[in-house]
């Protein structure tokens, strides 16, 4: 737990002023220095290959932690912080409507009620959409940049009126995969103690015997109590598996959790959870009694994330952070193009497998040459077939997923991926049955300026020559 104490100082909106829960909370402006302060690059020393071999394995761990930026990283800050910071502007602890607010939720959990899409006195706060395939940094995107929000600040006055009380900004848990009501709110609760320090997790355990009502409403006195100010929910996408599970989680819980007592949504989703949404049919449990909630619920900004083509700054980038010059290890007579556009097609440019294979590969030659004489081995860095090898042995139970992902398949992919980490999704013929029900129009591709697509982590320079082919050939030892 991080907590800081309260530092009031007037925004440059001054419709965010006269509040502590906006005076507490600083803002970056410097988009340079932001970027600089989340990126994260090895520090390999020059000396590495006279290393002893356990510091050898030490330097290497620290690609385990390499994070660069993604191109719409400053945007979405700036889209978060935003939602949190607005969102307190109606929701001022001193006002009439924030006290008879928490006394309503108080009583509602007293009574062992939780009432669905009935404000408890605030307009219904702003949702954003985040969507990507699995890989494409999704979710460490979204708690890199939380992270740099204060998520707890403490107050005990502002400006000599008493104010006791631990604010949390946001708050960031996923949904379970086997849509048990009481299962998310676990996880609700134990997001919370992990940044709180408090028990409720523990409490509402012991409370298993109270209806599914008492603790829903017991989340939202939760928020209320610590003025929760962004609630991200990711894993969206399984609730697409809910529907046989009763009382299961929907859209208009969530909206009814959060966005009804004023606190804004971030939820992020494969992209193909995303598009099965829309074949649901009116009155489905997991959307509410009509697509206003759909419509409600994705009523802001949407965000997509996508895998990085070969010739994409981004690609180019952390290709170079992953291969930096101490690790090299003997370029002569080596073909780098030759093994950069190896390296994307094995790892389809998508940033966690980038970083895995490149670690994995970069430990497969340091064990490789200390086998053997130095200078004698014959291995070098830039070893395509090393490179094959090295995917062969350690990407084999991911390699179908990723042939999938190659052939443009991603509903196959996304549920191969998820069968491999054993999560829950739609079964493969609920998948196929949803899927007929999406539109067979030709998707129309949308011509943007440079600074838009980048903005929505497009890559421009992507293409069917480059990516999305099929991935038979050369994998031999």
């Amino acid at each position: 737990m991080i907590e800081i104490e309260a530092n009031y100082q007037p925004h440059l909106d001054e419709n965010l002023n006269g509040n502590p829960l906006t005076e507490a909370i600083t803002v970056e402006l410097d988009k340079k220095a932001f970027l600089r302060e989340i990126t994260c690059t090895p520090k390999i020393q020059q000396n590495f290959w006279s290393l002893p071999p356990i510091y050898q394995m030490t330097q290497l761990r620290q690609l385990t932690d390499v994070h660069q930026p993604l191109p719409q990283a400053w945007n979405l800050y700036n889209k978060l912080l935003g939602l949190i910071l607005y969102s307190y502007t109606r929701r001022n602890p001193f006002s009439r409507e924030m006290i008879l607010q928490k006394t309503n939720i108080a009583e509602e959990l007293r009574k062992g009620r939780f009432t669905k899409g009935v404000p408890v006195g605030l307009t219904t706060a702003p949702s954003v959409l985040i969507s990507g395939d699995s890989g494409t940094g999704k979710t460490t995107t979204i708690r890199t940049l939380l992270r740099k929000i204060p998520q707890v600040i403490h107050h005990i006055n502002y400006r000599g009126r008493h104010f006791a009380n631990k604010q949390l900004t946001w708050v960031s848990f996923d949904l379970p995969p086997n849509g048990a009501p009481k299962a998310m709110a676990a996880n609700f609760f134990r997001a919370v103690d992990i940044a709180l320090g408090t028990d409720y997790a523990a409490e509402w355990d012991e409370r298993q015997k109270d209806s599914i009502d008492k603790h829903l409403s017991g989340m939202q006195q939760v928020a209320a109590e610590h003025n929760l100010g962004l609630a991200h929910v990711d894993e969206l996408q399984f609730m697409l598996a809910y529907a046989k599970t009763p009382n299961s989680p929907s859209l208009q819980i969530l909206e009814s959790l959060f966005n009804k007592i004023g606190v804004p949504i971030v939820q992020s989703s494969t992209a193909e959870g995303v598009a099965l949404f829309d074949t649901l049919e009116t009155g489905d449990h997991r959307i509410g009694p009509d697509m206003t909630t759909v419509r409600r619920m994705l009523n802001d900004r949407a965000f997509q994330f996508s895998n990085h083509g070969v010739n994409s700054e981004y690609f180019n980038t952390l290709f170079d952070t992953l291969f930096p010059t101490g690790l090299i290890y003997d370029v002569n007579g080596s073909d780098v193009m030759a093994f950069r556009n190896r390296f994307h097609q094995l790892s389809c440019g998508l940033p966690a497998v980038m970083i895995r294979l490149a670690l994995l590969h970069h430990e497969t030659l340091l064990t490789l040459l200390s086998k053997t004489v130095a200078g004698a081995s014959g291995y070098q860095t830039y070893d395509v077939n090393l490179l094959n090898r090295v995917y062969k042995n350690q990407f084999n139970l991911i390699d179908p997923a990723l042939a999938q992902y190659r052939r443009g398949d991603k509903l196959g992919y996304e549920d191969s991926i998820r069968a491999e980490t054993q999560k829950t999704v739609y079964s493969n013929q609920d998948m196929k049955k949803e899927q007929k029900k999406l539109s067979k129009k030709t998707p129309n591709v949308i011509k943007t300026e440079h600074a838009e697509r980048l903005i929505m982590g497009v890559n421009e320079h992507m293409s069917q020559k480059d990516f999305l082919q099929g991935f038979d050939e050369g994998l031999n030892d």
